[in-house]
């Protein structure tokens, strides 16, 4: 797993870095350039004739900018730099690196920004642009000549065609949230980058809001020690999953086994009009290994979800006038109870009176691992002591609305803290949260927090989550004994699948069921049996 810091995280790493381990910080600065230089060694090659204009600010990110002009020069590259502070506002080691970079550059290469005078751009085809403006430390809204080589970066990416690279952060996107600020016409006040190279470890913003779309694609720059050979004083322990971990949290299958080695599902779920979730479900499960899955619903959609999934064990339960289960539907399951390894509730299931009081009968009384999904997740809205009470573990897949109303607090509140809102519930109710989203982020109950970078944009369609839900049972089944690690596994999976469904039916074109037929492919891809 791949380490995301905060900012504050990053700044304290900074601080390993230079004094427990003793680094000195124009060290690092060199090393932040070298791994700038190694990271667009591909651009560099297809030069040919075009320059690089590299943007540089007065702290130690214009430093990074400074040296990284100077290898650049090294390499008989044209390099033109925008300089934002005059040597006397530089940051110690930039100007150290300032100081050095003008000894070589030839008379006309570095400029004070904002320019004077512009017409040796008319006379140069630049191919790169480097945004070495401010790093993760910096915050607050962008003003002044920050703001106008911002939007001047982005203009001269378009007028040019050239290619963006930003060092350690696009400036202008917040490093812990992904957000941005906007012109008055609507204009981004972000540089939108091709490439980022950030500094040590990756950050948090980084996978937030629109933020994928604003890195480009992102390498890390290593200063001298690994991000994973340090822990954090605040033990934020945020991480990005890999297909390494993926990989690793699973377990093959023996040779000689049957259905009962690999876990039973009780799924309840499914109403009147909506059998298809619990038919999603069902599928899914079976198609992530588990051996065997029962599907209660209600009494008179039984056959319909029966006959869509030859492969599952349907069993009707009591339901209202509108075709919803009802509470007194716990007191059929203890025969299901009885068997499985895994149970989930609330796919295809609307939000009633009834639906909420099933939901805490099942909270009060499962023994076995309790997904809650779709309509079961408003339902226990309230009842938070009933998960600290539980031996087993709870898992709770809401979407960001879901996650609103379960704490009464706008949306928006959850879609700009969508980390921060997902630990604090996983610790307060000792509860796996899996917020659902882009990207889906889950959190543990001591804090550890996941993100998950596969999936795209196809899979915000009708059923997915669904989907999502019975893969999540489906490798709880077959992993009862680590139910973080098993999700971990399908959180992962699930958005491989929808990666692998993207290059068939494309993003525009694929559905729920897409996701579940390229699961065999995505474990293939794992190394998978």
């Amino acid at each position: 797993m791949l380490p995301v810091h905060s900012s504050k995280e990053a700044i304290q790493f900074d601080k390993h870095l230079t004094g427990k381990l003793g680094i000195p910080s124009a060290v690092l600065m060199e090393n932040a350039a070298r791994g700038t230089r190694d990271a667009i060694k591909d651009w560099i090659e297809k030069l040919e004739r075009k320059s690089v204009i590299i943007f540089c600010g007065k702290g130690n990110n214009g430093g990074d900018g400074f040296a990284l002009a100077r290898l650049l020069h090294e390499q008989s590259v044209d390099v033109y730099v925008m300089a934002l502070g005059k040597p006397n506002e530089l940051s110690k080691d930039a100007a150290l690196q300032f100081s050095i970079l003008k000894k070589l550059l030839p008379d006309g290469r570095i400029h004070s920004y904002p320019l004077r005078d512009s017409h040796f751009l008319a006379h140069i085809q630049v191919g790169i642009i480097v945004d070495a403006l401010l790093g993760t430390g910096s915050s607050g809204t962008l003003k002044g000549k920050y703001k106008e080589a911002v939007l001047d970066i982005n203009a001269f990416a378009d007028h040019f065609d050239a290619k963006v690279v930003s060092i350690d952060v696009p400036t202008g996107l917040d490093s812990d949230t992904g957000a941005k600020e906007l012109t008055d016409n609507g204009e981004p006040i972000v540089v939108i980058a091709d490439r980022t190279v950030t500094m040590g470890a990756l950050k948090q913003g980084f996978f937030l809001r629109d933020a994928p779309d604003i890195v480009g694609e992102v390498t890390i720059a290593e200063l001298g020690a690994t991000a994973s050979d340090w822990k954090s004083s605040e033990k934020n322990n945020v991480f990005l999953i890999d297909e390494g971990d993926a990989a690793s949290s699973f377990f093959p299958r023996n040779s000689v086994s049957s259905k009962f080695d690999y876990g039973h599902v009780l799924s309840v779920s499914g109403s009147k009009g909506m059998t298809g979730a619990a038919v999603m479900v069902g599928m899914a499960a079976l198609r992530t290994g588990c051996g065997l899955v029962s599907i209660a619903t209600p009494e008179s959609q039984r056959a319909i979800v029966a006959s869509a999934l030859p492969e599952i064990m349907t069993f009707g339960i009591h339901e209202d006038s509108n075709g919803q289960p009802t509470s007194d539907a716990f007191a059929q399951l203890p025969h299901l109870l009885g068997k499985a390894t895994v149970v989930h509730y609330g796919s295809g299931v609307l939000l009633t009176d009834e639906t909420r009081r099933l939901a805490i009968e099942l909270l009060k009384n499962v023994e076995q691992p309790l997904i809650l999904d779709g309509g079961a997740i408003i339902g226990i809205a309230k009842h938070y002591d009933q998960f600290k009470k539980r031996k087993a573990e709870t898992v709770i897949t809401p979407h960001s609305g879901e996650m609103a109303q379960l704490l009464g607090i706008p949306r928006e509140k959850v879609e700009s803290n969508r980390i921060g809102v997902a630990r604090d519930f996983a610790v307060k109710n000792n509860t796996i949260v899996v917020l659902k989203g882009s990207p889906t982020i889950f959190a543990a109950p001591d804090g550890t927090v996941f993100i998950n970078a596969t999936g795209n944009a196809g899979m915000a369609t009708a059923g997915a989550g669904d989907v999502l839900a019975g893969i999540i049972s489906g490798a709880i089944a077959q992993k009862p004994e680590d139910v973080l690690e098993a999700v971990m596994f399908a959180v992962y999976v699930h958005g491989l699948a929808g990666d692998l469904a993207s290059e068939k039916m494309t993003e525009q074109g694929m559905i729920a069921t897409d996701i579940i037929n390229e699961l065999p492919a995505a474990f293939k891809k794992l190394g998978m049996k």
